[in-house]
């Protein structure tokens, strides 16, 4: 039997060490980067009368990207339908009326006229005269409460029904003095056109964004696992207190409280969500109304209908317009529309 050539066997074991050695390496930095988290980016401004944070990661792109586009749409919006600055709301308030308005103007208008009749007026844009002169229209505005004659006239300004709107034509106008603020809804639909300019840049992106207690999700956590959302205990120190537990791989979760705008006066608390009706602060029983729906729009609105309707069976019917409700009333009990606990399963 013919001899191997020591020289040939080491340069076999050298070669054979060698290949193994690179298939480690290989394996390891596959394994290392499968498994290695996405880095979330966060940004936050002051828009919509409130605190913005966006929270995103992309493996495709910079996050930075994509959460200055998000931020730049949020301030556009923002600067369009603020009732306070020189929009087109802004406009309309003075004028009382528009021609020709643009699709999403249009668009923004329908959706709260409509959310106004599903919910028998107990969400309401035209209250902006309720809302200044209680001074909830600015954080700098002077808290007060009003005079029953002051109130008196100004709910004679108010009601979905003096708002008139023609879609065909693209024409709205407003009787009786009436004025509109989109605030109870168009923080949502920021959130959500956010969301879509994101999605537009990086499908794939995930992260959410949160604006003042209006949630929207834009893709799992580290693309697989739920965000965790909690539902705050309004009568708590900090945020950090919290009552419930809401985890949420995608949509969208809104809450209203007393908590947020308020003022305390002889021993009363005088919040910013109006009863309609009365032209004073809720007094439905609810402290905070949470729900979850498909779109931060939806959510958003139909939580500030929720706080004011409470536990009277109208809530019930909430959930017809994709909206599950969780009411915590002024003793601390909770109230869930069926379906919402599906939502607090991790």
């Amino acid at each position: 039997m013919p001899k191997r050539n020591p020289n040939s066997l080491l340069r076999n074991r050298i070669f054979l060490y060698g290949l193994l050695f690179v298939s480690a390496i290989i394996l390891l930095t596959i394994v290392f980067f499968r498994q290695k988290p996405l880095e979330y980016y966060d940004k936050t401004e002051y828009h919509l009368g409130t605190y913005v944070t966006i929270r995103v990661s992309s493996s495709t792109m910079s996050p930075v990207t994509l959460a200055e586009a998000a931020m730049t749409e949020i301030k556009r919006i923002d600067d369009k339908f603020g009732s306070r600055n020189n929009g087109v709301i802004a406009e309309l308030n003075r004028t009382g009326e528009l021609h020709d308005i643009d699709k999403e103007t249009s668009f923004l208008i329908r959706s709260a006229l409509e959310i106004a009749r599903n919910t028998s007026g107990a969400f309401d844009p035209t209250l902006y005269s309720l809302t200044r002169l209680w001074g909830f229209d600015d954080a700098s505005s002077k808290k007060r409460i009003p005079s029953d004659k002051e109130i008196e006239d100004a709910l004679g300004s108010t009601g979905f029904s003096r708002v008139t709107y023609d879609e065909e034509l693209g024409y709205v106008s407003l009787v009786d003095g009436a004025m509109i603020d989109l605030g109870g809804i168009a923080k949502g639909y920021a959130v959500d056109m956010a969301i879509a300019k994101i999605k537009s840049l990086d499908p794939e992106a995930t992260g959410f964004i949160d604006a003042g207690g209006d949630i929207g999700v834009i893709g799992p956590k580290y693309g697989n696992r739920p965000w965790i959302v909690g539902v705050r205990n309004p009568r708590g120190e900090s945020v950090q207190d919290v009552l419930e537990y809401i985890y949420l791989y995608d949509g969208a979760v809104a809450t209203s409280g007393d908590y947020e705008r308020f003022f305390i006066e002889n021993n009363v608390r005088y919040h910013h969500i109006f009863d309609p009706e009365t032209g004073f602060p809720s007094r439905s029983g609810v402290i905070s109304a949470t729900v979850i729906g498909k779109s931060t729009m939806l959510a958003d609105a139909y939580a500030t209908a929720a706080f004011v309707i409470g536990m009277e069976p109208g809530v019930t019917f909430l959930p017809r317009f994709g909206a599950l409700v969780l009411l915590v009333m002024e003793d601390m009990s909770i109230f869930r529309s069926p379906g919402f606990e599906v939502y607090q399963e991790k």
